[in-house]
């Protein structure tokens, strides 16, 4: 399993430096059919998808040092035949499909546990972890399928409406977070004392950074913004619970920093996550061409 994964991800860096031989008309041809069809399905095999996209790409690139065009080589109807390869494609096992399903649940879990645990005396709901994940799989799946139908289908003509429509659908999904949160019973709720609360996030920031620095040079550089962000929620959330501190930070003025911090840690997330997607649009990568 190990080695077959090593062959996708090599597959896919392979995928990403040819890419870069196409002239700009057929490179944004291929990097739309990409798209379509890693957007296909998150269920279909990798190692099926990306040997398919390479094998398009070589005969892609054979077409051009003939002198053909990306449309004249593929046909006027690259959608069409794109199903058709799709239709082709081989579905993940089993184990990859619980795999990828237990990635969404704790992606999900982190981010509710972050928050339980910047929060104190707020106990740990085993039914909002639960539901949170089911709805993070929908949310997902909804994303991948969106996108899979918008890339040769212009639905909105006017990009004001499609992004109002984007910024609808998301405020939909922070609000069903939200009622979830809300109005989940405390049936299956655990409180953590201080002390175990403060040795978790201590224990829990150690991983993420050895975790970050063990993955390859060009993966790291997507994760970097998080790294300030989750560093600063978990000095908030070991502060708030350390006895020399807590009071300071339950005042008004602990509170303001509290806050400044937490924005602090977008802001550099956001403007770290700039930079990484402009290097990657660079170096002619797509959102797509690193995978977990």
């Amino acid at each position: 399993m190990k080695k077959k994964n090593d062959e996708v991800k090599e597959m896919i860096e392979q995928n990403n430096r040819l890419r870069c031989e196409l002239n700009e008309e057929n490179k944004a041809y291929y990097e739309q059919l990409l798209l379509y069809i890693r957007t296909a399905g998150i269920f279909y095999d990798d190692y099926e998808v990306e040997t398919l996209l390479m094998q398009i790409l070589q005969d892609l690139r054979s077409a051009q040092n003939e002198g053909q065009s990306a449309a004249v080589f593929f046909g006027k109807s690259p959608q069409k035949a794109a199903n058709e390869m799709i239709g082709n494609l081989g579905k993940a096992s089993k184990i990859e499909i619980l795999k990828l399903s237990g990635l969404i649940f704790a992606i999900s879990s982190f981010f509710e546990l972050l928050n339980v645990f910047t929060s104190p005396g707020k106990g740990i709901n085993f039914i909002v972890l639960i539901l949170n994940g089911l709805l993070s799989y929908l949310v997902v799946i909804l994303i991948f399928s969106v996108l899979h139908r918008t890339i040769y289908a212009k639905i909105f003509k006017r990009k004001a409406v499609s992004y109002l429509l984007l910024w609808l659908v998301c405020c939909a999904v922070l609000g069903l977070f939200v009622l979830i949160t809300v109005f989940s019973p405390d049936w299956l709720t655990v409180y953590v004392p201080d002390t175990a609360a403060i040795t978790i996030i201590s224990i829990f920031l150690i991983a993420v950074i050895v975790m970050l620095f063990r993955r390859k040079k060009e993966e790291r550089k997507t994760w970097w913004g998080f790294i300030p962000w989750i560093c600063i929620m978990g000095i908030i959330g070991i502060s708030l619970r350390l006895p020399v501190t807590k009071e300071w930070m339950a005042a008004s003025q602990g509170k303001i920093i509290a806050a400044v911090s937490i924005g602090v840690g977008w802001i550099l997330f956001w403007i770290i996550s700039y930079f990484s997607m402009r290097e990657k649009r660079r170096k002619g990568q797509t959102f797509f061409s690193n995978k977990p």
